[in-house]
């Protein structure tokens, strides 16, 4: 089986898919064989690549691709890494997801209502780690951030003082990952490798925090 990381949050609007996409892209590159797993039912993430992607080399699995958990488990075999784009809302298909994966990074944009829902869909991961999965690991990655803004460090303050883990690494509000989503799935050669160095520094925190996890 391999590392399974499982990109979730009960809403959309916070860049779980082109987070999902870039960190298989991660993962390629830094010399694993990783699958993309597009378990949303409305398929965002493989109408997108249908639509604007030209790489041949993505590894992408379909939700009509398998009928039941046990069946991608066995698609998963051949591969080290496999990132899972989740449905945006707490459902049956996101607790079988994450009943199998080792991690879920749950981004979060620095608003408050965008952190309430983080709040909830944490205190969810953990009853199914609680209740499924007990080697389930959960962190939030602030996404779309303004650079040069106070309010950042406050909404992280505020979600670490409520016991969550918060990675250093985040994603900045960039034009460039929208722009990489209509030339394929990877922002490393956009906007002079800025927002490829956000999710370089996210790639290596989930590996370090999963070994961390292990050890």
């Amino acid at each position: 089986m391999p590392l399974i990381i499982a990109l979730a949050h009960q809403k959309g609007g916070v860049g779980k898919t082109t987070l999902a996409a870039n960190l298989h892209s991660w993962f390629g590159e830094a010399g694993y064989a990783c699958a993309l797993v597009d378990a949303d039912p409305q398929g965002s993430l493989s109408h997108l690549l249908a639509a604007f992607g030209n790489r041949e080399d993505v590894a992408l699995i379909r939700r009509g691709d398998f009928q039941t958990y046990d069946e991608l488990a066995k698609l998963l075999e051949p591969f080290d890494v496999a990132v899972i784009d989740t449905p945006p809302y707490l459902s049956r298909e996101l607790v079988d997801v994450l009943s199998i994966a080792h991690a879920a990074i749950v981004p979060c944009k620095a608003s408050p209502l965008d952190v309430l829902a983080a709040r909830q869909t944490m205190e969810y991961i953990e009853e199914i780690r609680r209740t499924r999965n007990p080697a389930l690991a959960s962190a939030v990655v602030l996404t779309m951030v303004i650079a040069a803004t106070e309010f950042t460090g406050q909404i992280r303050q505020h979600l670490q003082a409520s016991g969550l883990k918060v990675l250093r690494a985040q994603i900045g509000n960039r034009v460039s990952y929208a722009r990489s989503l209509l030339k394929g799935n990877s922002v490393k050669a956009e906007d002079g490798g800025k927002a490829w160095a956000e999710i370089d520094a996210l790639g290596l925190e989930i590996v370090a925090f999963l070994k961390e996890r292990t050890s």
